[in-house]
């Protein structure tokens, strides 16, 4: 019998292969057959991973369906704006991110690298722009100083020394994020006027919250200028990474996988749970988990921010996780947005450990960056997204 089953593990393995799925554990096959809950990230999982900026508020303007050439042409700003866009999402994004040109088969660019900063270039191009040449003018390693993007602050920045000798910083991440360090904003006739925590609320409740709901990822794009005889302690983070200029808010698309409403009902059907864990905001990523089939409008299904989250899991007198809190939780949660690392380490582990229905859950998780490795190796089942290929 154990020859029979090694023998059919071995071929289901074989047969897999053929599919781009690698098998890097062979008892991987059988527990992928007792899986009753999958946590699913969103990006290039459950939507497609092909960005495209669908929107922008710039210049205390709203612009909608720019992907539309037509509608792109309408689009009027002041040159000093859309000069200061252009270089911004040029050099303030990895050199490695970048657009090839079509093939006859194909109608849009190739994006190769970060698929964010691709949608970002491809926006400066909709602007007659060409971020190949800013590039050319602003090589890398002539940087003055570049903070990478991280998981936890959700935004990079990049230090340059323009042509007048004035050294600029542009910043770009989490719209909600970013906007709070602004201090100032560009309107409409490309001037630089106060943005107050009422002209936040607005700006946030009125254009980003609306892009959220349309299922949009949302970027801010900020910026600050230093003398050069005045400069600041580049290891002072967070005071440098501060009283910034907003330049406009893009809202990116990142479209839902044709076959993916289908799979998750595939999913529901067989008693598997599924849950989603992105970066996105709450708003952002309740949209796509209403595309995909992972809530509905009439369920109790928990949709929370991780920082809520952990709140609602964590004791407050030492900050540690407590089962009977995460207990009370899990069993409704769907979707985690603004989710951490550390957050979804800590909701798989949970699910693991609890021990609240008769039989222990069985977790499966997608992970397709480094920064799901701690999942990844703790969950009973770990799918490893590479492009077009899958490790288990």
């Amino acid at each position: 019998l154990s020859l029979t089953l090694t023998i059919s593990l071995a071929y289901a393995v074989k047969k897999m292969l053929k599919d781009n799925n690698l098998v890097r554990h062979l008892d991987a096959c059988e527990t992928l057959g007792n899986v009753t809950t999958i946590c699913f990230d969103k990006t290039g999982i459950l939507t497609t991973n092909g960005m495209t900026v669908v929107q922008v508020y710039v210049g205390e303007q709203h612009w909608k369906n720019i992907d539309n050439p037509v509608k792109a042409k309408e689009i009027t700003i002041p040159a000093n704006t859309k000069e200061i866009i252009i270089e911004g999402l040029s050099v303030n994004s990895n050199y490695s991110s970048e657009l090839l040109s079509s093939t006859e088969k194909e109608t849009l660019p190739k994006q190769v690298g970060n698929k964010t900063e691709c949608g970002l270039l491809d926006f400066v191009g909709v602007l007659d722009g060409s971020y190949d040449e800013i590039r050319t003018r602003y090589p890398k390693e002539k940087f003055v100083h570049v903070y990478g993007f991280n998981s936890i602050r959700k935004n990079m920045s990049t230090v340059i020394r323009r042509p007048d000798s004035t050294i600029r910083m542009y910043t770009k991440g989490a719209s909600e994020i970013v906007l709070k360090k602004c201090k100032t904003i560009l309107n409409r006739n490309g001037e630089i006027i106060p943005f107050s925590t009422v002209d936040y609320d607005r700006l946030v409740q009125t254009f980003v919250e609306s892009m959220a709901l349309d299922g949009l990822r949302t970027i801010c794009l900020a910026y600050r200028d230093f003398l050069p005889d005045k400069l600041p302690d580049w290891n002072d983070e967070t005071s440098v990474v501060d009283q910034l200029t907003c330049i406009c808010v893009c809202g990116i698309e990142d479209p839902v996988r044709p076959d993916v409403p289908d799979a998750i009902a595939k999913c529901r059907n067989a008693g598997i749970t599924v849950r989603m864990v992105t970066g996105d905001n709450i708003n952002t990523a309740r949209s796509i988990a209403l595309k995909c089939g992972i809530i509905s409008h009439n369920d109790n299904a928990l949709v929370l921010e991780g920082a809520e989250f952990n709140r609602r899991i964590r004791s407050t007198l030492n900050g540690e996780v407590e089962q009977n809190l995460f207990d009370k939780v899990w069993p409704h949660l769907r979707v985690l947005a603004r989710s951490s690392p550390q957050t979804k380490y800590v909701l798989v582990r949970g699910i693991m450990a609890s021990k609240i229905n008769p039989t222990r859950e069985v977790v499966a998780v997608t992970g397709s960056g480094t920064n799901d490795a701690p999942a990844l190796k703790i969950a009973d089942v770990a799918f490893a997204m590479i492009v077009k290929f899958l490790i288990i």
